[in-house]
């Protein structure tokens, strides 16, 4: 069929995507984003990732335009998965919990662009946000003025980039050794995920219920137990088609793919995400419930800290990934990454900037309410999804 030259809103159609749409949609999406996947899994991955906790039930939905009376040419899709967040502002405490959204996957096929279709499907998905979200955000791969002039804000984002370099077993081997004075960490279990996310919950929620009262709005983002597994799940299903790993009864991860590790007396704990696309493994988040509340020291904390990264780095490099990645990082976080790269100067390269380019962080209120005096905490990389 001839493409029409010059849509018009009356060319079009808007809508929430059948499931034949879905399938039409992630085979066009399959052509830009599969890499290192096939095209096949990838529309298989994103079959399965559709039943996941986090968006099954509604938690996820899937928006398209098409050419009106051909509901099979699709023109640019997204999804928008509801997720559970937290607000502090002036009105008082407790804080609140709220409705959020995440914007991903914005696609438009490459014979309709140039002409205005994308930002005509985003203007209509957020009058769909809007009706009980209180806020949503996205990740932009395309800069930052896009995204400004539809109403979504940037926000600074820092990074924390433990490169691992090619040095020689045997100085890797003795810089590892005499890193850190911290028991060795283990790793973490599927099974420790509920109980571990719900602790993290709750002690966020405590932390802004303890917020000062101010002029600004604080705002976070749950790392749920749903948020944190879409990672872990999405990570293991693209290892099991790169590297041909096997999974019993659809498990999280494989025993050899460690999803993240934990100190001895589980005050701290670390999840991540292998990204084989980028060959780095991203720090989901650092969780701190049990040193917050249990009165540890402040070289206490970053000697935990730089432990648990010690462990990502070292899974890391069992998976030839080049680089560990921390979304961020907050002081501590930040004197935990300088340990790490001290202790093994032979082996990690430390490296701190602002994130620019590759998922900048961006934020819209509901109803184009701006966003100056927001603050968003916990910006950590379990947020993008």
């Amino acid at each position: 069929m001839a493409q029409p030259l010059g849509l018009t809103a009356t060319d079009i159609e808007f809508g929430e995507a059948t499931p034949e749409q879905r399938e039409v949609s992630w085979t066009l999406c399959a052509k830009s984003w599969a890499d290192p996947i096939s095209a096949d899994d990838y529309i298989e991955r994103e079959r399965h990732m559709a039943n996941h906790e986090l968006n099954r039930d509604g938690g996820c939905q899937y928006w398209v335009l098409f050419l009106k009376g051909y509901p099979k040419q699709i023109i640019a899709s997204c999804e928008t998965t509801r997720k559970p967040v937290l607000i502090a502002d002036s009105q008082g405490r407790p804080a609140r919990k709220g409705c959020g959204y995440s914007v991903t996957n914005a696609y438009t096929n490459p014979s309709y662009r140039r002409q205005g279709m994308a930002a005509f499907l985003l203007r209509r998905v957020k009058e769909q946000m809007d009706t009980d979200g209180d806020f949503s955000v996205l990740y932009s791969d395309s800069g930052r003025s896009y995204y400004t002039g539809l109403g979504w804000a940037p926000f600074a984002s820092r990074q924390a980039t433990l490169t691992i370099l090619p040095s020689p077993p045997s100085a890797a081997s003795r810089s590892r050794s005499s890193s850190l004075t911290a028991s060795e960490t283990h790793s973490l279990r599927t099974s420790d995920l509920p109980e571990l996310c719900a602790q993290d919950c709750d002690h966020l929620t405590k932390a802004f219920d303890a917020l000062p009262l101010c002029n600004k709005t604080y705002i976070a983002v749950l790392p749920t137990h749903a948020q944190i597994t879409w990672h872990l799940a999405r990570a293991e299903f693209d290892a099991r088609k790169i590297l041909n790993l096997n999974t019993a009864n659809g498990a999280i991860a494989n025993p050899a793919l460690a999803i993240g590790a934990i100190t001895p007396a589980r005050s701290a704990w670390i999840y991540w995400s292998h990204d084989w696309r980028n060959k780095r493994l991203r720090v989901l988040r650092i969780a701190r419930a049990g040193l917050d509340n249990g009165g540890a020291s402040a070289e206490e904390r970053v000697v935990a800290i730089a432990a648990l990264l010690g462990a990502a780095v070292d899974e890391a490099r069992r998976w030839g990934l080049s680089k560990v990645v921390v979304w961020n990082p907050e002081e501590e976080v930040r004197s935990g990454c300088k340990w790490t790269g001290n202790a093994q100067p032979h082996g990690v390269k430390v490296v701190f900037e602002e994130r620019v380019e590759g998922l900048v962080p961006m934020l819209r209120w509901k109803e184009g309410q701006g966003v100056m005096g927001v603050k968003w905490e916990r910006n950590d990389a379990y947020c993008w999804c």
